[in-house]
């Protein structure tokens, strides 16, 4: 099972639209200079099953992904069979492909990109009135330099990344019955969420089938210093959209 495809499923159940695979190409033509695993977006106002039963809204990830309510969220996600890391394309500001994925995406006005893209290089994050940019990961367990160099960066692990799916699937399994059209993957991680029905069964099944080792399950979301990391608005754990 491709790791890349159970963090595009953690994502879009988060309410994430997603690109898979965005790659960088250079501007005189040639090979890519890099790629993104996955580029998503998230709307503010997200609520997944509010016409059919706002009193039991679908309850995202909030705190281990830092979602918020005021602003769309774009992700620039680096997935990893090991422990959470960017590749060097990602950290390196003098080749500017964050700017190019910011322009190319086309979320900020073209005067902003470069100031943008600086701001993503230093902190992994940038914020201002209208959107919300930044780099997140997903691995088999957390990289303590990044926390203590980019806390500003979100990272994720398997074990994380896997309960919420199986929650996800075995609570609403009545309301996403039908999903015949869905890829490979998120079918499979749906049928054998819901023929165990134990989570640590199925972290233990899924991180076998994608081929990684996960060190510890984490039950805590890794924050930040708060004045690093933007915290939720009041009300957003309850905010969900149709995946």
């Amino acid at each position: 099972m491709d790791p890349e495809k159970v963090a595009y499923w953690y994502l879009r159940l988060n309410g994430f639209l997603l690109w898979e695979n965005f790659y960088v190409h250079p501007g005189g033509g040639g090979g890519a200079l890099t790629d993104a695993d996955l580029i998503g977006v998230r709307f503010p106002f997200r609520a997944e099953r509010l016409i059919d039963d706002p009193e039991d809204l679908m309850e995202d990830d909030v705190a281990r992904l830092g979602l918020i309510s005021t602003k769309p969220d774009l992700v620039m996600a680096e997935v990893k069979r090991g422990p959470c890391a960017l590749n060097g394309p990602w950290t390196d500001p003098a080749k500017e492909n964050i700017q190019r994925v910011i322009a190319a995406i086309g979320c900020l006005p073209t005067d902003a990109v470069a100031n943008a893209g600086a701001e993503i290089y230093a902190d992994g994050m940038f914020e201002n009135a209208s959107v919300r940019a930044r780099l997140i990961c997903v691995g088999a367990s957390i990289n303590d330099e990044m926390r203590e160099t980019s806390p500003a960066i979100y990272q994720i692990t398997w074990s994380e990344c896997l309960a919420f799916i199986f929650q996800r699937f075995t609570k609403y399994a009545r309301q996403k019955a039908q999903t015949e059209l869905w890829e490979q993957t998120g079918r499979a991680l749906k049928t054998k969420a819901l023929s165990l029905l134990d989570e640590a069964a199925f972290v233990e099944w899924a991180t076998k089938e994608m081929g990684v080792s996960i060190a510890r399950v984490d039950s805590q979301p890794h924050n930040v210093a708060e004045s690093a990391r933007p915290m939720p608005q009041a009300g957003s754990a309850a905010k969900a959209a149709k995946a």
